[in-house]
């Protein structure tokens, strides 16, 4: 416990920023985090975001100098960070603990390649039925053959999620609200019709 420090943040509060140096890693303990991406010119896309238990600034595992994306609090969140020397000392004593970062590494490894290749290959319509139906299995909730998104998102943080504008963005989700295949209430999604959203995003 003493080589675990907590600390608690407000939503929109920055942990780390791109370029910043790497002590040691994260761990979302409630909450949620987006991983953030900036292009010269400003525009951000959400890499990807980070529910509890899931693991920030990876880059300590491959000996990273520096962190590769910034971490921004979606919500009041608290987040427990460890050293990279204390970390390495744990897993040196502890070989299972080692074996189970291997397995979530490798996890989310596949995890990045196979969203590289899916997303390139579609368009704008067709990326978002993908993330739909993505979020609707990591973080959806089955309520009579119909999926409720347990996951607040804004129009703007869709968007950056698929690299596209937000006018976009909100021009598709009207799309797949008249076809009937999702409904909206606020910032909640229910996915009426996860089948078409999955031939839709393939």
């Amino acid at each position: 416990k003493e080589a675990v420090k907590t600390s608690l943040h407000k939503k929109r509060d920055v942990i780390f920023v791109e370029g910043d140096p790497c002590p040691g890693f994260y761990v979302v303990k409630s909450g949620r985090v987006k991983l953030l991406k900036t292009s010269r010119d400003g525009k951000e896309q959400i890499i990807k975001i980070l529910q509890p238990g899931e693991l920030l600034g990876m880059e300590t595992f491959y000996d990273g100098k520096r962190y590769g994306n910034t971490a921004m609090a979606m919500d009041d969140c608290e987040i427990c960070f460890i050293e990279k020397r204390t970390f390495f000392d744990i897993i040196g004593r502890h070989p299972t603990i080692a074996k189970k970062i291997i397995i979530a590494l490798s996890k989310e490894l596949d995890n990045a390649y196979s969203k590289i290749g899916t997303m390139g290959l579609l368009n704008a319509k067709e990326k978002m039925a993908h993330l739909l139906y993505t979020l609707g299995k990591d973080y959806g909730s089955n309520e009579n053959g119909r999926i409720k998104l347990n996951l607040s998102l804004s129009r703007l943080e869709i968007a950056e999620l698929l690299g596209i504008t937000q006018e976009t963005a909100i021009r598709l989700l009207k799309s797949f609200k008249d076809e009937g295949i999702i409904e909206i209430k606020r910032k909640e999604i229910i996915i009426k019709s996860p089948e078409k959203l999955e031939l839709l995003g393939k």
